[in-house]
């Protein structure tokens, strides 16, 4: 075709009626693409940003909370933590321990046969902080009014004591006033 053919059917009037038509879809397009449609993703981008920032905004809130609930009790229960300091020693100190021992079994016919101190670590400094334990076997023989009278003594004191073993076994003697032989494992706790 000639040129001057393709100029005289763009200035037809069939043409001119659609030309106004196509320009504007032609830039409505442009707008779509590089105006409208980076604010709409960039609308969501933000949208779901600010959904993200509201869950952590929660999580936050909520440890927030958490922190200032215990700071409070540390509040409350300032006053009382001699008594922690006391019923958990920083030191194993098996002689305060034992030295209970000794002050609960006064006034009772028990009489001691085997005392041993076990599963104590001095060497151990890994676990800072970190509640540790050790166990003090004891070999008794005598009743078992006496023996429970014993065991209330241990854990009305300060120090922190478990008895996480208790064993009754009669004597060779089979008459009722026969003391029991009672082997007792108690636990003591340092840090």
């Amino acid at each position: 075709m000639e040129k001057s053919l393709i100029i005289k059917k763009l200035f037809s009037k069939k043409t001119q009626d659609y030309t106004y038509a196509i320009a504007f879809f032609f830039i409505f397009s442009f707008f779509v693409f590089y105006i409208i449609r980076p604010n709409l993703i960039t609308v969501f981008e933000i949208n779901s940003k600010i959904e993200q920032l509201k869950t952590i905004n929660k999580l936050y809130g909520e440890q927030i909370d958490k922190i200032v609930e215990v700071q409070s009790s540390f509040e409350e229960n300032r006053d009382d933590f001699f008594l922690l300091k006391e019923a958990i020693a920083s030191k194993p100190e098996v002689n305060k321990l034992l030295s209970d021992v000794d002050v609960s079994s006064e006034g009772s016919r028990l009489t001691s046969e085997r005392i041993a101190v076990s599963d104590i670590n001095l060497k151990d400094k890994g676990s800072i902080n970190k509640l540790k334990s050790f166990v003090i076997n004891l070999n008794l023989i005598g009743a078992f009014d006496d023996t429970i009278a014993f065991i209330n003594k241990i854990y009305n004191q300060r120090r922190l004591k478990l008895i996480p073993e208790l064993e009754f076994t009669r004597g060779q003697e089979s008459s009722e006033s026969a003391n029991l032989n009672i082997r007792l494992e108690i636990e003591g706790y340092y840090l």
